[in-house]
């Protein structure tokens, strides 16, 4: 696919798809995939904060920052429409409360009643469809735009019950919840479907953006941070289903693990056939990433692919310890000194071999 975007702010594109079909392919590679946003000695001043519909001035804010960094490898400058992760609750109802930094849904079902989840605010994804279409348009190709944040079904069914009160659902009304889910599912694919044909031309097929993740069909990431709350029965019972869904909805499905809670659903998220790579995410107050090397490794074992946010100190020992193939880096470095150092680590280090 050939669309009209430039990329104004870095000139290797092309090379950016080629290296990412490799990583989605697990092909032999040099070198694992690696996104490096670097501070540029010299920033022009920005408002940093989300900009929700205030789409002139998301521009504006995007080009300083983009000009303020350097974007290596496979880094990819774009523009991410923020209004709430689990966003599709605002379509069933919830009231969002927008801050500068996050956005929280208020909860809008007292009832553990299924029928009161539906498309019922139609124009609160109308106004999100019409802001990301003025992104594409302000962005005259100059960067990426993609699809909104509305990743995970239990948790958008968590904002509209309250996740205490959707934790009691789990064991007094299974119903409830498992058409609740449902309905919500049948809600995110007719609007995943607008978003991802939207912005598909303008990418030359897809990108999940905080991941630094190009795809040349329907990229998303998956989540259930309630997971964390719940056991392995429950999370077989309610959430696999949703997952299983989505990864045939999705070409290049990503699940988004977020805490070391969620390590007793590993398993369990490695037997879906479809699912294509796993993000760890290094929490804060938890270990490292690079203190999980032996599930890293079960992860990559199991044939799918793995996207780290690695600390610097921890790039050698993560290398040391996993393949190349079908691995995925996201790091910021301070200067130009240290991502080249960081470079330079990458290609010496990175293994091309499979575990």
């Amino acid at each position: 696919m050939k669309g009209y975007i430039r990329m104004l702010y870095i000139d290797n594109f092309d090379e950016v798809k080629t290296r990412m079909e490799a990583y989605w392919n697990r092909d032999p590679v040099d070198r694992c995939s690696a996104a490096l946003i670097v501070s540029k000695p010299v920033k022009k001043d920005y408002e940093e904060g989300n900009f929700y519909f205030d789409i002139k001035k998301a521009d504006e804010m995007h080009r300083r920052r983009f000009e303020s960094h350097d974007y290596l490898w496979e880094a990819i400058p774009s523009l991410f429409p923020y209004f709430g992760t689990a966003g599709i609750a605002e379509y069933a109802g919830c009231k969002p409360n927008y801050t500068p930094r996050t956005t929280w849904f208020e909860p809008c079902l007292d009832e553990p009643d299924a029928s009161g989840v539906s498309f019922v605010n139609r124009d609160a994804f109308t106004r999100q469809k019409d802001a990301i279409a003025e992104a594409i348009r302000l962005s005259k190709g100059d960067y990426a735009v993609t699809v909104t944040d509305n990743c995970g079904i239990a948790d958008a069914l968590a904002a509209m019950r309250g996740s205490e009160n959707l934790l009691m659902d789990m064991i007094t009304d299974e119903d409830f919840v498992t058409e609740g889910i449902q309905r919500l599912l049948a809600i995110y694919k007719e609007t995943q479907d607008e978003l991802f044909d939207l912005v598909e031309e303008n990418n030359e097929g897809s990108i999940l953006s905080w991941m630094h993740l190009w795809a040349p069909k329907r990229c998303a990431q998956m989540q259930c941070d309630l997971s964390v709350m719940i056991s392995p029965e429950m999370f077989k019972k309610f959430i696999m289903p949703e997952l299983e869904e989505l990864c045939s909805f999705l070409d290049y499905p990503v699940y988004h693990f977020d805490g070391q809670e969620q390590i007793r659903h590993l398993d369990m998220l490695l037997s879906i056939d479809r699912l294509r790579a796993i993000q760890w995410t290094p929490v804060e107050g938890q270990p490292k990433t690079s203190s999980f090397i032996p599930q890293l490794q079960k992860i990559q074992k199991a044939g799918k692919n793995l996207i780290l946010i690695p600390q610097t100190d921890e790039i050698e020992i993560l290398l040391d310890n996993l393949s190349s193939r079908g691995l995925h880096m996201v790091i910021s470095a301070e200067n130009r000194e240290e991502a080249d150092y960081i470079m330079n680590m990458i290609k010496k280090h990175s293994k091309d071999h499979m575990i």
